[in-house]
């Protein structure tokens, strides 16, 4: 059976709302200190993920670089990605993205790292792997007619690393 939570390398994750946050529990642990509360830098960036809503730690560095917006002009052959296909958290590796005859809408073909079961029974399983699947201008699953509809969403490119 396949998972819905998304797992990040530290490495795939952007700096720059990583270093955000990194900073801002720093502030937190100092505040914290002069009142004589005591706290590890772990700690910290939990209590920091918490205030911002977030479970832990690695859900809210996913969220703050999911909330950066991806255009399709970012996409390319080749490049790593995450986000989700019917219901499923997923990363993996664009393999070619095409533009239809539909303005705004674009067939993206994608290699996931781990097969996801595309079938709700309880009676079988169907994985796939290598999906085909039809997005507008912002990533986001469309159908053919570029009408909102299931399929794969790609939230956040990923710094090129080895697949999970």
């Amino acid at each position: 059976m396949t998972s819905n939570t998304l797992k990040l390398n530290r490495a795939e994750i952007d700096t720059d709302a990583t270093e955000q946050f990194k900073a801002q529990a720093k502030r937190l642990r100092k505040a914290l200190a002069a009142r004589d509360v005591s706290i590890s830098h772990a700690g910290s960036l939990e209590l920091l993920a918490q205030s911002h809503g977030y479970r832990d730690w690695n859900t809210a560095i996913a969220m703050a670089r999911r909330n950066i917006p991806t255009n399709v002009s970012d996409l390319g052959i080749g490049k790593r990605f995450a986000g989700s296909y019917l219901g499923h958290a997923v990363t993996g590796l664009i393999r070619s993205i095409n533009a239809t005859a539909t303005p705004g809408v674009f067939r993206v073909e994608v290699h996931l790292d781990h097969a996801v079961d595309v079938v709700e029974s309880k009676r079988f399983s169907g994985y796939r792997q290598r999906i085909a699947s039809r997005i507008n201008e912002h990533c986001e699953p469309v159908l053919t007619n570029g009408t909102p509809g299931p399929g794969l969403s790609i939230d956040l490119l990923l710094r090129d690393s080895d697949p999970q």
